[in-house]
């Protein structure tokens, strides 16, 4: 089906059903909605009928000052993802999941054999992270190929290998590139089994990505003391988020690692916590800070609800009681940061991890040695403690340069 050249009210409706079939929600296909009525009305002003990607990509700059697909706002990202809808319906007749899903399946006639490539790399050892990521990179093949009528994996074609790379543009420039070294490795493995005749890996193309070590999300110490000050302990809410917000910024303890606690975990007798890294799967001994103790002796006296299902130390206060898990935590930090006013920038992190890079840059600002600081955190590898140095800013001026000095009463000479 020839989707280039469509009205945007057509190409909405055919949306609007393919999102039903989808089982999105009325309230979020509203959503999309409102900013399609905006680009509609952007459209008219430009006397443009037919929608295209570029009207699109055009709108979103000038409506919304989009222009990079990294660090944008809950708004910005709604509004892009609406666009891109557009834009992918268009261009490739299908609409692409936005979210990771919990379990992958793929379409009937690619479901054993793809299912057999990630049991084979989990086989090799892969971790279940990029296990994930595979998963998430195949299903969005499995669902071009099905759209694209392609019953049997041997008859996909160079065309339907490059297609396929041509739906990445609105993906992340990291995105792009892990997505493209997994294909390479999939198709490898398709080659070298016999489940095709040609080794498509070749075909993938190069993007030329190299990663940048992003700058940590740091908060001063007068921000991280204020978020503390500003939670109210006088509820059991109150009691549970202190004792998880301040093993964050005084232990530096990952989100998922905090979630995990158990009672077995708390060494009273030696003042310690101990644990295995859900992340490293490295053992860690970290100080049970009188404050951090008390914390977390309140919670437990006053606030934890009776729960034998679990021993995990931090958990829902409404029914289903039980474990709270990792993005909770990233909700309960945001929501108390806003509560005490402190600003967030764009793009900049605002969950636990951002009152773990903010530990380590406390930390550097008290001089602290790099590997001390590297075993507080827990790092496997000194190199991913470096990377805090990028926000040292006392040491980072040691090393600026005196610009030499220029005359500004001497002319220039003529010859």
């Amino acid at each position: 089906m020839n989707h280039q050249k469509i009205e945007l009210n057509e190409l909405i409706d055919k949306i609007k059903i393919e999102l039903r079939n989808a089982h999105y929600s009325d309230f979020t296909i509203s959503g999309f909605v409102t900013v399609w009525n905006r680009l509609a009305s952007y459209m008219v002003r430009s006397g443009n009928t037919f929608f295209t990607a570029k009207i699109g990509i055009d709108f979103l700059e000038a409506g919304y000052g989009i222009t990079v697909y990294e660090n944008l706002t809950q708004k910005n990202k709604r509004c892009a993802r609406a666009i891109n809808l557009l834009s992918d319906y268009l261009l490739h007749g299908i609409i692409f999941p936005r979210r990771k899903q919990g379990a992958r399946t793929y379409h009937p006639q690619f479901q054993v054999l793809f299912q057999g490539y990630i049991d084979k790399k989990r086989a090799d050892g892969l971790s279940n992270d990029t296990l994930q990521s595979h998963e998430i990179y195949l299903s969005r093949f499995s669902d071009y190929l099905n759209s694209h009528g392609t019953l049997d994996i041997s008859d996909m074609d160079e065309v339907s290998v490059i297609g396929f790379t041509e739906t990445f543009t609105r993906y992340s420039s990291s995105t792009i590139h892990n997505t493209l070294c997994s294909l390479r490795t999939f198709f490898h493995y398709l080659f070298q089994n016999r489940f095709v005749s040609k080794n498509f890996a070749y075909i993938v193309p190069h993007d030329g990505y190299r990663q940048r070590t992003k700058v940590p999300s740091a908060y001063p110490k007068e921000d991280v003391e204020k978020l503390l000050i500003s939670i109210d302990r006088g509820s059991p809410k109150g009691k549970r988020d202190y004792a998880i917000i301040l093993i964050a910024a005084r232990l530096g303890l990952r989100a998922q690692d905090i979630c995990n606690l158990s009672f077995n975990n708390l060494k009273w007798e030696t003042d310690t916590i101990e644990l295995l890294q859900q992340k490293t799967k490295k053992p860690i001994t970290l100080p049970m800070l009188e404050d951090v103790g008390l914390a977390i002796i309140d919670y437990l006296k006053y606030a934890r609800p009776e729960c034998e299902s679990t021993k995990a130390i931090f958990l829902r206060l409404i029914p289903p009681i039980g474990k709270l898990e990792a993005p909770t935590l990233h909700s309960i930090v945001t929501k108390h940061m806003r509560t005490a006013g402190i600003k967030i920038q764009d793009g900049k992190k605002h969950g636990p991890h951002a009152l773990r890079h903010s530990l380590a840059s406390a930390l550097l600002e008290e001089k602290i040695p790099l590997p001390i600081i590297s075993e507080v955190l827990g790092h496997t590898n000194i190199e991913s403690t470096s990377v805090y140095l990028k926000i040292d800013i006392n040491q980072l001026r040691t090393c600026s340069l005196e610009p030499e000095t220029f005359d500004w009463n001497r002319g220039e000479e003529v010859f």
